[in-house]
């Protein structure tokens, strides 16, 4: 990885990020019966169009990134939430005022949920990449201000040697609540790179337990989990919705 690059513009969004995604989260947004978020007028937070509005509410939280080098094709991500307490997405939880996670994506993609103040990407191929981090509701509503999301972005140059071919890859599709076929069992060694490409007639995300890793699944968009199998063991990924099993991953 270009890393000179990385420090530099890191140095940069450490000052600006502060400033830059600076919003409000306190009690005027309360969660009606089926655990969404209802206007409270008084203190001027409520919820629209999938997202919660934190609009003129007081105690804003602020939100920063650092991104290190952590081996080839890694970067180990350092985020810092003030203003907000991060919960776990599993199991899953009712929006609650005050709470929230943070979701990863990378060049759009959407890699992880994730409640812990470091994250470590892996997997990464040579070139620029597009990391953006945002704040969401425990119920995966994306948190705004002004018409924009709480969000941080910034372009990673990365150099992994040469660009690593994945060991192992699947697709597989979601019709109708079923897998096509049956969820697959992935059988695969320590370090191995494993790529999994998902199509879905219906929105939702799939999650990887233990590794905590997950992505968003949108109709008509293939979505790609791309991951290095550091864990070993037995572990299943299921949608996070409808709680669907999607496959079996066992690591040796």
């Amino acid at each position: 990885m270009c890393w000179e690059t990385v420090r530099c513009a890191t140095v940069a969004l450490v000052f600006m990020i502060l400033a830059a995604t600076t919003v409000a989260c306190g009690d005027g947004v309360v969660p009606d019966e089926g655990g969404h978020a209802s206007a409270d007028h008084h203190d001027g937070g409520h919820s629209h169009d999938g997202m919660v509005d934190l609009s003129g509410l007081p105690n804003p939280p602020s939100l920063m990134i650092v991104a290190t080098p952590d081996g080839p094709g890694a970067v180990a991500l350092e985020i810092t939430v003030d203003g907000l307490e991060l919960v776990p997405v599993d199991p899953p939880q009712e929006h609650q005022v005050g709470q929230g996670h943070a979701h990863v994506t990378v060049d759009g993609t959407s890699v992880a949920m994730v409640a812990e103040t470091h994250y470590r990407l892996t997997g990464l191929s040579s070139g620029s990449h597009v990391l953006e981090v945002s704040l969401s509701s425990n119920d995966h509503r994306g948190y705004m201000v002004d018409g924009m999301p709480i969000s941080v972005s910034m372009t990673l140059v990365v150099d992994a040697g040469v660009d690593r071919v994945p060991d192992h890859r699947v697709e597989l599709e979601v019709v109708g609540g079923k897998i096509v076929g049956g969820p697959p069992r992935l059988e695969v060694a320590v370090g191995d790179l494993v790529e999994v490409t998902v199509r879905s007639d219906a929105a939702d995300y799939v999650h990887l337990h233990v590794y905590d890793v997950s992505m968003a699944v949108h109709p008509g968009v293939p979505a790609i989990l791309r991951m290095v199998a550091a864990i070993p063991g037995v572990f299943e990924a299921e949608m996070h919705g409808s709680g669907l099993r999607v496959f079996e991953l066992r690591v040796s």
